[in-house]
């Protein structure tokens, strides 16, 4: 009777198993006695295999493969932890493709099968792009300008020795000239618990952003030198236990100078109208990532907490703290909801305005008001999305490669509305977003390809009765 349990069993798991990699035709129906059947029914792992790797170190794979040989794990286990060991490899970002299968399936033990498509790693490639906060800001305030972009050789070695290790050399210039040198290995103890890494940057501007109006960033700029100097040097130290949380300490000096006139056009840049700062930074992270793909989630949640104490130094003193949280939701018929939530405090709160950054900043602000920039000591957004995927398709490319053969593409169609507020005590008259209620909406359209490639197109509409298209581009 056991025998035909644990049979029966194995049968139900790879019929589930071969619906989840789509061979299938119809979705198996687990029953609750089927369920239970899935707990009872134990194998034994014989072998963990692992194929397809050429740079990445074998102990990096097994890292994330929640599978140890001898081992028994029920079927219901098994299924769970194959889907865990492809999520967390493909989060790792090291690899284009990764399957993960069970394979000689004798008896009550199996073996596990790991095959991974490795990335493409070196990039010596020439650098272009804008400065400005977003392309929409770029293309529609100023004109595709070339006078606001900067170019050069960036030079990126990721998973440099296997380790999953990144080097990074910038040699930029145009708007900004900079170079940038930085190190980051995330495994350094045998436990693979430990990381350690450096970043060292020395950057000049002849343009700088020195006080907002009407919510939009105000510019001086001299032709003739640089206005703006910048020296940074930073070590960070990270731990990660298990396969979703991660811990980041930073300590580093920054020294920062800007021409006498900006002080002029602004006292309170940097305070008492210095033309000079220099402070140490001290910071914390802790990550939280349980989803099942990091760059585009569409099941699971995200935790986010930064701590940050800059300073004290004779005009700079700050402490920092910001939360986000993001809880994602599969829904029938291939839809998807998720919000995103944020939340950001500075202390004291009467802070110059090169500590005043909140909204219109990288990754946070409210959809539709990309043409704006919020500053302020506190305040946060909320953003709530629904999507839904219409078409998922393989582009064959015609190449000999067994990784780029064919390149995958998933298209959404999506709705949203975000809602926000900022408190700034030193607001500046004129900034009308500024301690006030904010909200948008819109829909859109998102492609997800490979290398982590998500393209963003929303049109969106605002408190304030504009309405625009808005493009979004993420890239690792």
């Amino acid at each position: 009777m056991k025998s035909r349990v644990r049979t029966y069993g194995l049968a139900l798991a790879l019929t589930c198993l071969l619906h989840a990699m789509g061979m299938a035709q119809d979705q198996p129906e687990v029953t609750p006695e089927d369920a239970q059947v899935l707990k009872e029914s134990y194998v034994t792992i014989r072998d963990v295999h692992i194929s397809g790797e050429q740079v990445t170190r074998l102990y990096i794979i097994t890292r994330e493969v929640q599978f140890e040989k001898g081992h028994s794990y029920s079927m219901s286990e098994v299924l769970a932890r194959m889907k865990a060991s492809k999520e967390n490899l493909m989060n790792t970002a090291l690899f284009v493709d990764v399957s993960v299968n069970f394979t000689k399936w004798m008896d009550d033990s199996l073996d596990i099968e790991v095959d991974v498509k490795e990335r493409w790693y070196l990039f010596p490639l020439p650098y272009f792009k804008p400065i400005d906060r977003n392309w929409n800001v770029w293309i529609n305030q100023y004109k595709v300008s070339l006078d606001r972009v900067n170019y050069g050789l960036k030079f990126l070695a990721n998973n440099l020795t296997g380790r999953n290790d990144r080097l990074n050399l910038w040699l930029i210039n145009g708007y900004t000239r900079q170079v940038t040198l930085s190190y980051y290995t995330p495994y350094l103890d045998k436990a693979l618990r430990q990381g350690l890494g450096f970043d060292l940057t020395f950057a000049q501007n002849r343009e700088i952003n020195y006080t907002t109006r009407d919510n939009k960033q105000a510019f001086f700029k001299d032709g003739s030198k640089y206005i703006r100097d910048r020296f940074g040097f930073t070590i960070t130290y990270s731990y990660r236990k298990g396969s979703k949380e991660r811990h980041y300490a930073r300590v580093g000096y920054n020294i920062e100078t800007i021409a006498d006139t900006v002080a002029v056009l602004n006292p309170k840049y940097f305070n008492n109208g210095a033309t000079k700062v220099a402070y140490p930074e001290f910071s914390y992270r802790y990550e939280y990532y349980d989803v099942n793909y990091i760059p585009y989630p569409s099941k699971g949640q995200t935790w986010e907490f930064n701590f940050m104490k800059r300073g004290p130094s004779k005009n700079i003193d700050l402490w920092y703290f910001n939360a986000r949280y993001a809880r994602y939701w599969k829904l029938p018929h291939k839809f998807y909801f998720n919000f995103l939530a944020e939340a950001t405090l500075k202390l004291p709160f009467d802070q110059p305005f090169y500590n005043q950054q909140l909204l219109g900043y990288s990754d946070s602000y409210l959809r539709g008001l990309e043409y704006y920039v919020i500053d302020g000591v506190a305040g946060g957004f909320l953003r709530n999305t629904l999507r839904k995927e219409v078409l998922s398709f393989k582009w064959n490319t015609g190449l000999r490669s067994r990784i780029y053969n064919q390149i995958p593409f998933k298209i959404y169609l999506k709705g949203f509305s975000d809602v926000g507020y900022v408190y700034n005590k030193n607001n500046v008259t004129g900034n009308m977003l500024t301690n006030k209620f904010m909200y948008t909406g819109g829909f859109g359209l998102d492609i997800v390809t490979i290398y982590d490639l998500v393209v963003r197109l929303e049109y969106s509409f605002n408190q304030l009765g504009e309405h625009a298209l808005f493009y979004h581009l993420r890239d690792n």
